[in-house]
């Protein structure tokens, strides 16, 4: 499902979840949208075409915390629950900045869920790490633009 956030006179189209069938999922599809949404607004806003360049640049903003104001709520599905942590979209100052601390929340609560689910998190935090990253990765390498890009309209 996707909403409109409009930061002064930046307007960006924002996915959201709306079927996830379990806890993992649900983090891994969030990491997946928001990470999309925001090559989608690089490309489209900047015309960034290179996707080398596009991709040093997402990894970039993921590793930089910018901070920012954002909210924590407790997710509820079946019989589990996960905290998730939400970007404060109306202290944000700009598109860019928005979703970057969106991608940055969503890796962060999917990389507390996969540890706290470790029998030995101290031992596994490295292998989660690596996964983590490859999978950001593949979503960045899959990306492909699409032609019209009419959630800006």
């Amino acid at each position: 499902m996707n909403k409109f956030v409009t930061i002064g006179d930046e307007k960006v189209g924002i996915t959201e979840i709306e079927n996830a069938k379990s806890i993992p999922e649900l983090l891994q599809t969030r990491v997946q949208y928001a990470i999309l949404d925001q090559l989608n607004d690089m490309v489209t806003r900047s015309g960034m075409g290179n996707p080398d360049e596009v991709k040093k640049l997402v990894l970039r903003d993921i590793a930089f915390s910018r901070g920012g104001y954002s909210s924590s709520f407790t997710f509820q599905m079946a019989n589990q629950a996960v905290n998730i942590t939400e970007v404060d979209f109306t202290s944000e100052k700009s598109i860019s900045e928005l979703l970057i601390s969106r991608v940055q929340y969503a890796i962060l609560d999917q990389l507390n869920h996969l540890i706290s689910q470790s029998e030995n998190p101290e031992s596994s935090l490295k292998k989660i790490k690596e996964n983590l990253i490859l999978d950001i990765t593949k979503i960045i390498d899959n990306y492909t633009p699409s032609e019209k890009n009419d959630y800006l309209d």
